[in-house]
């Protein structure tokens, strides 16, 4: 009988010291901010965004291929960023040269989807250099697809 009451108090024992055990590295291993992800990659905000509105064009190339979408722009959180943006001058700026993007493109470019994230970024790059630093940072973040028709 006292064997059997050992074996149970040394297995409580050794259960409670297993169990504190990875509550204890449990806890050292969590991730100590709310946007840090088990990948230590940490998740940013995202900044203003301004719609820019629709835009259709032809398609460079044989065939007759059309490209129909909605952008917006995710801007840098600086002040100055969504008023240069807005501003009428600079809009009218934005649009034509996204224009001229637009007619440069072929069919096949944009039928995946690395095709338009390679379009959106050419958008970015090409916007950025056109327009003047906010802050000291270039001010469009990301060129976003509000809509997406292609033909």
């Amino acid at each position: 009988m006292k064997r059997i009451l050992i074996f149970a108090i040394v297995g409580l024992v050794m259960f409670g010291a297993g169990f504190g055990g990875g509550l204890i590295l449990g806890r050292t291993m969590a991730p100590k901010d709310e946007n840090e992800i088990g990948t230590g990659k940490v998740i940013q905000n995202p900044g203003p965004v301004v719609s820019i509105g629709q835009f259709t064009s032809n398609l460079a190339g044989a065939g007759r291929h059309v490209l129909d979408c909605s952008l917006a722009l995710e801007l840098v959180e600086k002040e100055g960023a969504s008023a240069l943006v807005q501003a009428p001058g600079w809009m009218n700026r934005i649009r034509s040269e996204i224009f001229m993007l637009m007619k440069d493109r072929v069919y096949d470019d944009l039928t995946s989807a690395e095709g338009a994230l390679q379009f959106a970024g050419d958008i970015k790059r090409s916007l950025n250099r056109m327009l003047p630093d906010v802050g000291g940072e270039a001010p469009i973040v990301n060129v976003l697809f509000e809509s997406m028709i292609l033909q």
